[in-house]
């Protein structure tokens, strides 16, 4: 038995609390790990080796990530059940990873035979090159289906295709633990695509990051992907970087999902989540080139996605895509028109407009009542309120105070222009809005509110 098999297995039988990570491969191997939680012993033709090994990890109580990496072939020799039965018993391994593994026979398919029993403590499932022909595609789904606690799966470089797709989709519907779905490196298509939307339409469906990357997804897949994540409001991030056959009427899909201009209504109930659409880390390089000139992710998605990152407060998102999309530019302004909006509802959308100080919002303040011409008309002497505060710079409205300004007629009751800001003073013992217009400050917040002294 080789050398550097002896001391893991002595960790192992011995119970050693600081190994938590145990590597069990094929001799010969170049994994070198100068670490205190790591251990490795090597997987040979002697099977009475193997079951000492398993039946001791099936004791084990300080374990957590086993990996298995057992390409066909002398592996296959000592595939027996009885030989992974131990596994069955363990309850501190949290973490389960085949490499190079055939799931159909050998070492991968009794693992994942004696895992299909004992999950309840497994959260984190990993393949990587593991070859998954018909029985191992059986093999796969039925563990996956049992294994219900599992808050990862990393099945990468596994030449996975649509129908293997299909099946794991199946298998973790209804797994509510299930966050993070890493699909990267394969062969999905179109009609995987469409498979993985029917899992982020389910309801019972918690995923947080999909990914995708290097794939062969073209643009009728990323137009399915970004119609599914229409009514789904819980995925972060999907990355599709990689597949080269996304170009710009690919990407542009996501547009519509991340601020859809239709409306005012439906800018708000956008996708406000998505904040990741790449693997390359931070989408705080818009513009960056990933591909070639018939592939780029364009800037402006980009800046939607890191709008999206913000914050927590899908509130302040919305609002910022509605003003960026409905209130910037020459906007239209036959939805206010039409709808015969009143003008206690209207001071209301003013408010909301100006509520912050930024220049999105000075700029939308001044689009929007610039198209307001029915604003600006001669407004009846305000009377009745408590004398405030004079000076040359501030009109205001007071106790027996008429202010009629010569060439400038304000509905508002005072003068109104581009560069005023409207502030609010409170009425006299009832409810009224009341403004004060400071001439000295560009146009900011327009501020009706209905305040009563008490």
């Amino acid at each position: 038995m080789p050398d550097k098999m002896m001391p893991a297995m002595r960790r192992v039988d011995q119970n050693d609390p600081t190994l938590t990570y145990l590597l069990m491969c094929e001799p010969p191997t170049t994994v070198e790990k100068d670490d205190p939680h790591f251990g490795m012993t090597y997987i040979t033709d002697d099977g009475p080796a193997l079951k000492r090994i398993c039946d001791s990890i099936g004791e084990n109580a300080y374990l957590q990530d086993v990996c298995f990496d057992a390409p066909l072939g002398l592996s296959n020799m000592v595939a027996r059940s009885t030989y992974f039965a131990g596994l069955k018993r363990n309850t501190s391994i949290h973490s389960l990873g085949l490499s190079r593994c055939e799931l159909s026979e050998g070492v991968g398919h009794e693992v994942l035979k004696a895992f299909k029993e004992n999950n309840k403590h497994l959260t984190k499932f990993a393949l990587w090159r593991c070859m998954i022909r018909d029985g191992g595609t059986r093999a796969l789904s039925s563990t996956l289906t049992r294994c219900t606690y599992l808050k990862e799966i990393s099945l990468s470089s596994c030449r996975i295709d649509d129908v293997i797709v299909a099946n794991l989709v199946q298998s973790v519907r209804g797994n509510r633990h299930l966050k993070r779905l890493d699909l990267q490196d394969n062969i999905i298509k179109r009609a995987g695509c469409e498979s993985l939307v029917t899992l982020l339409q389910d309801p019972n469906c918690n995923l947080v990051t999909l990914d995708l990357n290097n794939n062969m997804i073209d643009n009728d897949g990323a137009t399915i992907m970004a119609d599914g994540l229409s009514n789904n409001h819980k995925l972060e991030g999907v990355c599709l970087d990689g597949n080269d056959d996304i170009s710009a009427s690919g990407w542009n899909a996501f547009f519509r999902v991340l601020s859809n201009p239709s409306s005012i209504n439906a800018t708000y109930f956008s996708n406000h989540t998505l904040c990741r659409i790449a693997s390359f880390g931070s989408v705080k390089v818009a513009g960056s080139r990933l591909y070639d000139e018939d592939g780029l992710i364009p800037s402006r998605l980009l800046s939607l996605i890191e709008l999206n990152g913000i914050g927590d407060d899908n509130n302040l998102v919305a609002r910022q895509k509605i003003l960026d999309c409905h209130f910037s530019g020459d906007f239209n302004m036959e939805p206010f028109v039409e709808s015969n909006m009143e003008m206690k509802v209207f001071s209301h959308v003013l408010g909301w407009v100006g509520r912050s100080s930024d220049s999105l919002s000075h700029s939308a303040m001044f689009n929007l009542l610039q198209k307001m011409p029915t604003l600006c008309a001669v407004a009846p002497p305000i009377r009745g309120f408590v004398k405030t505060h004079q000076s040359d710079d501030n009109i205001v409205l007071g106790h027996q105070y008429e202010h009629r300004s010569a060439g400038v007629k304000s509905r508002l009751g005072a003068i109104f222009g581009p560069f005023w800001r409207l502030k609010k003073m409170k009425p006299f013992g009832k409810k009224c809005p009341v403004y004060i217009v400071d001439q000295r400050t560009r146009l900011g917040n327009m501020i009706q509110s209905s305040e009563s002294i008490s």
